[in-house]
């Protein structure tokens, strides 16, 4: 999603920053095929001295029109960083690129707070088993229960039935209808291409352009875009 907005509009293309705090097995750096470096986990520990330039200095770049905050060299406790840090973070991202999308670990911790409040829009992907079910279910409730935005989260199907699989379209029904959710988005099963893609290191479009994932990807950016742009013509 990352390299799709960061190619809208061609020369008027967005500036997109990707950050990946999943901290301990991050794999942006290895879908993007880039290199994790010493700056990232130096940001990390001493925000208190970030600034702008000290920030992008820390990012990667991906064909020069994506900026990627890599996870770091060294597996290190998803607490080390804390919510003011994180806050921050955002803050300076924000302040120096059209879109941020962050890329979160699937464990919830203390900052994961601090992202949902600060986020516009949250996906939250899910599939088609009892135990993404069940996850989906505790994570309505303790969002619920700590009085924080649920209604930002957006439900993603990931590997969702064909468009002619009618039994499968009927359990996507009943299962946001038991959750009490919507299930906004459904990205298809892009298949074993996808996998043997991100080991090559180059983002979908770029390696498999027409594959019915990338389709779906690509159109949601698209309407992202449109959505945000409508918004900055309101606010005009």
């Amino acid at each position: 999603m990352a390299w799709e907005l960061a190619q809208v509009g061609g020369k008027d293309a967005p500036r997109v920053c990707l950050m990946d705090l999943d901290l301990q097995f991050g794999s942006a750096s290895t879908y993007l095929d880039l290199p994790r470096r010493e700056a990232v986990f130096e940001l990390l520990t001493n925000t208190d001295a970030m600034d702008g330039e000290s920030f992008v200095a820390a990012l990667q770049t991906y064909q020069d029109k994506l900026h990627v905050l890599t996870a770091p060299t060294e597996l290190i406790p998803l607490d080390l960083i804390s919510s003011e840090d994180v806050r921050k973070l955002i803050d300076t991202a924000r302040a120096n690129f059209d879109y941020v999308l962050i890329d979160m670990p699937s464990t919830m911790v203390d900052w994961s707070q601090s992202v949902i409040e600060a986020a516009h829009v949250y996906f939250a992907v899910l599939e088609m088993d009892m135990r993404s079910a069940q996850n989906t279910l505790r994570i309505k409730r303790a969002l619920q229960a700590e009085d924080l935005p649920f209604e930002k989260l957006r439900f993603v199907l990931n590997r969702a039935p064909k468009f002619t699989d009618l039994n499968g379209k009927s359990r996507v029904k009943r299962l946001a209808e038991s959750l009490g959710i919507s299930i906004e988005v459904q990205l298809p099963d892009g298949g074993r291409p996808v996998m043997q893609n991100a080991d090559h290191g180059t983002p979908m479009a770029e390696g498999i352009a027409k594959n019915p994932l990338r389709k779906e990807i690509a159109k949601l950016s698209a309407q992202l875009h449109e959505v945000n742009q409508s918004e900055a013509r309101k606010a005009r």
